[in-house]
C-alpha cells in the first residue's frame, strides 16, 4: 500500500461521509488520470495530516505502513520566504523532522518539488487555457485592490486560494454539482475546467511513476 499524506486531506479519524478537500480530490483524480491501473483503497490512499506542525501526531499510520512493507509519500507546500518557508527551507525542515521522528517517507513539495510556492501555484497553471480570461479578470481586480502607491495600502490583497476558488466557482453548475463542490470535489476529472496534461504537472508525474509502478 502507498499512503500519501497531505496537509489538507480528510484525516483517518474523521467521520465517514465527510467528503474530501480540493487537494485530496486533485491527488486522487491526478493518479486516476495518469495511472489508471492503480485503484484508490487497494493500491494507495490519501490521508490528511492538518499541517506540518501536526506531523508528530500522525506517527502511527506512517509506521504501520512501513512495517507492512508499504511506501509513504509526504506532499506539502514549499511555501515562500514571506511565510518562513521556501523550497530549500521547507525541504530541510521536513527532512529533519523525518529523522527526528524516525519516519520513512518520500517527499514532494508543491508546486514542482524545486521552486517556492504552494498547491494553488500548481492549480493556476493547470486550468483549461480556454478560460484564462477568468484569471486575467481576477488579476486585474487584484491590481486594483493593491493600487499604485505601495505606501498606501488600505486593502488586503487576495490570496491565490481566492483566485483558484473564484475560477472554479465561476462556472454555471447544476444543483448537485454545486453541492459536490461544497464537499471538496472540484471536478479535476473534467477537461472543461482543468488540463491534467499541463507541463506544470509533469514533475509530479515523474515523482509518482517509479513509486506507483513498482507497487503491487
Amino acid at each position: 500500500m502507498i499512503r500519501i499524506f497531505i496537509e489538507s486531506g480528510v484525516q483517518q479519524s474523521s467521520k465517514k461521509g465527510k467528503g474530501t478537500t480540493n487537494e485530496q480530490n486533485f491527488v486522487e483524480e491526478f493518479i486516476a488520470y495518469h495511472f489508471p491501473s492503480k485503484q484508490k483503497g487497494k493500491d494507495y490512499e490519501v490521508i490528511g495530516i492538518g499541517g506540518k506542525d501536526q506531523l508528530a501526531n500522525s506517527l502511527l499510520p506512517f509506521d504501520e505502513n512501513t512495517l507492512a512493507g508499504g511506501t509513504n509519500i509526504l506532499l506539502f507546500d514549499a511555501d515562500t520566504v514571506q511565510n518562513l518557508g521556501g523550497y530549500a527551507a521547507r525541504s530541510t525542515e521536513l527532512m529533519m523532522k523525518r529523522e527526528q521522528l524516525g519516519l520513512d517517507f518520500e517527499l514532494f513539495l508543491w508546486p514542482n518539488n524545486q521552486d517556492d510556492g504552494d498547491f494553488e501555484s500548481l492549480l493556476i497553471q493547470m486550468i483549461n487555457p480556454v478560460h484564462q480570461c477568468l484569471l486575467d479578470c481576477f488579476n486585474g481586480f487584484e491590481m486594483c485592490i493593491r493600487g499604485n502607491d505601495p505606501d498606501e495600502q488600505f486593502y488586503k490583497t487576495p490570496e491565490r486560494k481566492s483566485a483558484i476558488y473564484t475560477y472554479i466557482n465561476s462556472f454555471i453548475k447544476s444543483k448537485s454539482e454545486e453541492e459536490k463542490m461544497k464537499s471538496g470535489y472540484w471536478f479535476f476529472n473534467d477537461a472543461r475546467f482543468w488540463n491534467l496534461d499541463a507541463d506544470a504537472g509533469k514533475p509530479f508525474v515523474e515523482f509518482l511513476s517509479p513509486i506507483l509502478e513498482s507497487s503491487h
